[in-house]
Order: structure tokens, then sequence, then C-alpha cells
């Protein structure tokens, strides 16, 4: 009874961190809550899954030589019908832009303090 217990205490630990540790970028719990239902949910998921398998074993030298093809090929890639456009990057959505928004003032006064800390430092030793 006793290890049962203790499975299930484990299983129910397990859960609740793999509930709140983002993988991909989100956690399980912010996949649910944006999921329509828990039929999507359970799809997208399966699918994610899939796609890390996939990804996990998959011939690890085949990206590399597609990436260097397409790099000697140019902006286009060479079909029997003709050139197709080269894909476009993703666009950047707010979240992943950049947000250091720092001033040659706030670099020199950060410089400062680092050099000030870095001669007492050495001062003290």
């Amino acid at each position: 009874m006793s290890r049962l217990l203790l499975a299930l205490v484990v299983t129910a630990l397990l859960a609740l961190v793999g509930a709140f540790v983002p993988v991909g970028g989100r956690t399980v719990m912010e996949r649910w809550q944006s999921a329509p239902s828990a039929a999507a949910f359970a799809e997208v998921g399966a699918r994610e899954i899939s796609q890390a398998w996939d990804r996990l074993w998959s011939d690890r030298s085949e990206p590399r030589r597609a990436a260097a093809g397409a790099s000697s090929r140019g902006a286009g890639t060479r079909t029997a019908k003709g050139t197709m456009p080269a894909r476009k990057a993703p666009a950047e959505t707010p979240a992943q832009a950049p947000a250091e928004n720092h001033t040659d003032e706030d670099r020199s006064a950060l410089d400062r303090i680092v050099a000030e800390h870095a001669t007492d430092r050495r001062a003290r030793h």
C-alpha cells in the first residue's frame, strides 16, 4: 500500500512540475488555456510530441546538407517549372523584439560602475 501511495505522490509531483515548466516556449497550462477544447489540446499536443520525436531521431546531417545547398543556390530554388522564391523569415512578434532601449549615457554609466567595482575589489585583495 505504501508503494502505491509513493508512486501516486511521485506521479502527481511530476505532473505538477511538468505543467509549469516551459517546453518549446510555453507551459502545458498555457497550452491548455489557449486551446479551444480538450480535443484540440490533445490533438496539438500529440502533433508536437510526434514532431519532437521525429526531430530527435531524424538524421542530423540532413538539415546541414539542406542548409548548405540552400545557401549555395542563392535567393531562390530551381524547380521544373522555374525559380521558386526563397522562404521569408517569420515576422518577429512584439514578444520577441529586443527589449533593450539603452542610450550611450546608460552604457557609459554602467561602464563607470563596473570599473569602480573592479578597482574596489582589487584594492581589497
